[in-house]
């Protein structure tokens, strides 16, 4: 077999953090889907010095004692230890010194961070020195009635009960809340188990009112910031990360204001011009490739455009590194509440779906794709499977980063 081009796509984030080179066979022309490289907002010292809506650290610290922290999981791509840092040094300024903040890891339905996850995620500073805590949905909640549409508010009591309370999270797009970011750090980030349930299952039965990079309007994100308000939530650094996970832009202020200051960014970092139609689309699942269970979110551009990527008669592959394996989820895990059989995807029909992941078993793959799928746990069976199905090669389509897309069609040239 000749050989063809060659992609490279970025590979397991906070795991591995490298580029893999993925041949393919002759007669393929590769169509670059990559987010932009030149937007920027503003550094972290810049943003920490011009609050948006909100007071500066020091002046919430004053006169407090304890401080909570709650920062997203390594689930999500933004490196939090430059920032947790900073936030510490003005705290300790404020009174408020490393041992009497505890760092909240806002793992909504996720697994809890291992210590090496927690040193990646957070910084060796954080871990060493404050009182670092993974979120748990069904314990140590406090009860804050309900919220307009009456979703019971249950969420972190440690994180209601500190005299000051922060977030830090990325602002990257997500499929019914818009975006990461702001609110979401509480819920679901900090919320228990019932409130997760009743917040999430919209958005799998399709009424949420919402779609990838929708703020405005979106219900699900108009209650997950009056909830993150009503726990007490103060102040956000929200972070713009890039394709790479490194940060182009952070905002502080107002959980709702600094968040859509930073989505005025994200908008402009993430979007990127696509032509439909493709022979073949290569979805590959970085930065949200640590576990199978994140692995959805590679779609998420695909179904964000009205014309599909790949025609009807090609193949779609999915590429991901999945370090964690199957990962965990107490909502959407197999047997846990909102968990569904898989089946084929409606939007993926008359295309042959290939799921490269090679630490995972077919097992595995088959708990969250259709049995009708491929999978590939060596890239020569991909290359063989293009080979029989597209002889004379094509134009294939390849999202880079395809969590991170906002996709936008073009015209054929």
């Amino acid at each position: 077999m000749s050989a063809g081009p060659e992609v490279r796509l970025p590979w397991g984030a906070f795991v591995l953090d490298e580029e893999r080179t993925f041949p393919l066979p002759a007669g393929w022309r590769v169509d670059m889907a990559a987010v932009a490289a030149g937007a920027r907002g503003p550094a972290l010292a810049e943003a920490l010095e011009a609050p948006i809506d909100a007071p500066p650290v020091e002046q919430l610290a004053a006169g407090a004692r304890s401080a909570a922290i709650a920062v997203e999981d390594i689930t999500r791509p933004a490196d939090a230890a430059p920032v947790l840092d900073a936030l510490l040094d003005r705290l300790a300024a404020a009174g408020i010194p490393p041992d009497r903040v505890r760092v909240l890891v806002a793992v909504g339905g996720h697994a809890p961070l291992r210590r090496d996850e927690l040193l990646a995620k957070l910084g060796e500073r954080v871990v060493a020195t404050c009182d670092v805590y993974n979120h748990h949905p069904y314990e140590d909640l406090v009860d804050l009635g309900r919220s307009r549409s009456g979703l019971p508010i249950h969420v972190n009591r440690m994180f209601v009960e500190a005299d000051v309370r922060l977030a830090v999270g990325s602002v990257v797009p997500h499929p019914y809340a818009g975006f990461g970011g702001g609110g979401k750090i509480v819920l679901p980030g900090l919320a228990g188990i019932d409130t997760l349930e009743m917040n999430h299952r919209p958005a799998v039965t399709g009424l949420s009112g919402a779609g990838l990079g929708v703020v405005e309007g979106n219900r699900a994100r108009e209650e997950m910031e009056e909830i993150a308000l009503a726990a007490g939530l103060q102040a956000v650094v929200n972070i713009v990360p890039d394709a790479r996970r490194r940060p182009v832009g952070h905002f502080y202020g107002h959980p709702v204001a600094a968040h859509r200051a930073a989505v005025a960014l994200a908008r402009r970092v993430f979007r990127v011009e696509v032509e439909p139609g493709a022979d073949a689309c290569l979805l590959n699942a970085y930065p949200k490739d640590g576990e199978q269970l994140q692995v959805g979110n590679a779609f998420n551009a695909w179904r964000a455009l009205d014309e599909p990527p790949a025609r009807e008669g090609g193949t779609v592959i999915v590429t991901a590194a999945c370090p964690w394996g199957r990962g965990h989820h107490s909502l959407h895990g197999p047997r846990m509440r909102l968990w569904r059989e898989p089946v084929e995807r409606p939007y993926l029909a008359g295309r042959e779906l290939i799921v490269f992941a090679p630490t995972l078993s077919e097992l595995d793959v088959r708990k969250s794709f259709w049995t009708g799928y491929r999978h590939a746990r060596r890239w020569d069976e991909v290359v063989a499977r293009l080979a029989s199905r597209h002889p004379k090669g094509g134009r294939m389509l390849v999202f880079e980063t395809a969590p991170l897309a906002l996709p936008v069609a073009r015209r054929a040239r």
